[in-house]
């Protein structure tokens, strides 16, 4: 799960090394991260273009939540949601793309995980109920749905 953020890191690392003979010429827009708190464009934006139907995913998880979901109808959402996380072609995202978008978008979906993996926990161990965790579960789900928030 780790995918959008790893690489990002180690984009960043790779920009920061030093010349030596490369012909390669990155741009500062492609290097640079967003302004904070300055969000892209509609469609015509490529990185929206890519990571969309992941968010869109999220989105869906987020509102299908606040209605109350059981826990099979929510290990559903988790295996779409993978889906489309599998879908983002993570090697053609620009660094203002993982770091705007993907790496927000990603711990999301970490702790959408998080939760999933609490509640199966919960539900496989004797005497656990889904009531005992709720609060654990909605706290997960919060932050969650911050860090969709400044993916979006």
């Amino acid at each position: 799960m780790l995918g959008l953020a790893s690489l990002c890191a180690a984009a960043l690392a790779l920009s920061a090394c030093g010349g030596g003979g490369s012909t390669t010429t990155t741009t500062a827009a492609a290097v640079s991260p967003t302004t904070p708190g300055v969000k892209a464009g509609p469609t015509d934006n490529p990185c929206r273009r890519q990571v969309g139907g992941f968010l869109k995913s999220m989105k869906a998880l987020r509102g299908n939540l606040a209605v109350g979901l059981s826990y099979e109808q929510y290990a559903a959402e988790m295996k779409l949601l993978r889906a489309a996380y599998g879908r983002v072609p993570v090697e053609q995202l620009t660094l203002d793309c993982l770091y705007a978008t993907g790496a927000p978008a990603e711990r999301a979906l970490n702790e959408y995980a998080d939760a999933a993996n609490a509640w199966g926990e919960c539900l496989a161990e004797a005497g656990c109920t889904t009531a005992s965790i709720e609060g654990a579960l909605q706290r997960k789900w919060r932050i969650a749905s911050h860090y969709l928030s400044e993916a979006a």
